[in-house]
């Protein structure tokens, strides 16, 4: 078992984080519909290094990533949803191949899910996003 950054990982791909009654399977993203990259209309928001990678890597200035990819709330900046059908997906997300286009560089909130703080008293919500969480306690000392 490895411990790093309070995240504890075991041999079988699941990964444990501290302080969270479930566990989490990556592998299990490649059979998912992009639950977590679309559904109900939300917000990622960007510091200004997360605005600089994800404009580097599309090879496009910071001035045109802002205007074209970003939608202002007050003082941050949230990655812009596209209306599809009744849902909203990210921007970024490529339904035909069901995958993050700009996974290399993507925030850190979509980084760290499914472990955000919401779900440590409320995991039944993320029970119906994500089939790769399962609910279970570990003893992760």
């Amino acid at each position: 078992m490895m411990k790093k950054n309070n995240i504890i990982m075991t041999d079988k791909k699941r990964i444990w984080k501290e302080g969270f009654k479930f566990s989490f399977n990556p592998d299990i993203c490649k059979e998912c519909s992009g639950n977590c990259c679309n559904g109900e209309s939300g917000t990622i928001f960007l510091n200004k290094a997360e605005m600089k990678a994800l404009s580097e890597f599309l090879g496009i200035p910071l001035s045109r990533f802002t205007a074209d990819y970003l939608r202002k709330f007050s003082y941050k900046y949230s990655i812009k949803e596209l209306k599809i059908n009744n849902n909203y997906a990210c921007v970024f997300y490529d339904e035909e191949q069901n995958i993050c286009s700009v996974y290399p560089v993507r925030p850190g909130q979509c980084r760290t899910f499914p472990f955000w703080n919401c779900f440590k008293k409320h995991p039944e919500a993320l029970l119906e996003e994500c089939p790769g969480v399962v609910m279970e306690c570990k003893d992760t000392e």
